[in-house]
């Protein structure tokens, strides 16, 4: 049994891990596209939709639920987190940097660790209470650089989206034994639903459509699958712990090709919840039980 779990937990790391490096570059593609984010949010969500449903129909009819697993009210749950976080995710990328979104979505292990303790009893040890402290304190370092102007309200939103990525993670790890791919379809249509009434027209240039089809159909579409299966043999935390790899990553990578500078504190505040983010990943992987 014991070898098993390893097994399974090694799984869950690799297809985590390969799911965010596929996130790594979708917000300089989003940035490229240099159209409004609702318009963006439509056609990623439809183009997400379309991939996934083929992905299922080839190789996963399997995972296609019964009704009574599908209305269950955390199956339902996951759809709204599942829509509603790209929808607030793409907000932020509007109203403020790429690294303040992205660093800011970093406390998003901490979050999942209070909502785990809450919802599925799991103990918050000492190390990820100092943990919740450290990653606050640095989200109020990057939230100071912006006060008075229009980066702040799009910090806040991606704080209420590094919640909904908390929550969403949670649902996933409760739902353990069932596959969500089915719902994340209902997911992407819930995100285009959303988001519609607020798009500026849906025109693009061809140039358009095929970046979005790329953030949508491949890295959207291919990285949630990923993240579904992967917290199904990992604790949320760790899972989301895993995922700030991206935080660091993607926003390196629009700094580098476009020269999008997060300013002083935001470069501040974004180290401070890095470390508490490696000391804290590096204390559990030496905690860690080891396989005999």
């Amino acid at each position: 049994m014991a070898g098993t779990a390893v097994r399974g937990a090694r799984f869950g790391l690799i297809v985590t891990l390969l799911g965010t490096l596929m996130f790594v570059p979708d917000t300089l593609v989003l940035r490229v596209v240099d159209v409004g984010m609702m318009d963006v949010a439509v056609l990623r969500a439809l183009f997400a939709l379309a991939a996934t449903v083929v992905g299922i129909a080839l190789f996963a009819r399997h995972t296609i639920p019964t009704r009574a697993d599908f209305l269950q009210v955390s199956t339902l749950l996951f759809i709204l987190l599942h829509g509603l976080g790209t929808v607030l995710f793409l907000t932020a990328l509007s109203l403020t940097s790429v690294a303040n979104v992205l660093l800011i979505s970093a406390t998003a292990p901490f979050l999942s660790a209070l909502m785990s303790y809450f919802v599925l009893g799991e103990r918050i040890d000492r190390m990820t209470a100092y943990g919740i402290v450290a990653v606050f304190a640095g989200v109020g370092i990057i939230a100071s650089g912006s006060l008075g102007g229009g980066a702040l309200i799009g910090n806040l939103v991606a704080l209420v989206n590094a919640a909904t990525s908390a929550a969403y993670y949670v649902v996933v790890r409760h739902k353990a034994a069932q596959s969500q791919l089915v719902p994340s379809v209902f997911g992407f249509l819930v995100t285009a639903l959303v988001a519609l009434p607020f798009t500026g027209g849906l025109e693009f240039t061809g140039q358009q459509v095929a970046l979005i089809a790329i953030s949508g159909g491949v890295i959207l579409a291919g990285g949630s699958a990923l993240l579904i299966i992967g917290p199904r043999y990992l604790p949320a935390p760790e899972v989301t712990m895993i995922i700030m790899l991206e935080s660091v990553a993607a926003p390196v990578l629009v700094w580098a090709v476009l020269g999008e500078d997060p300013g002083v504190r935001s470069v501040i505040g974004g180290g401070v919840i890095f470390a508490a983010l490696v000391v804290h990943t590096l204390w559990r992987w030496q905690s860690a039980p080891k396989p005999e």
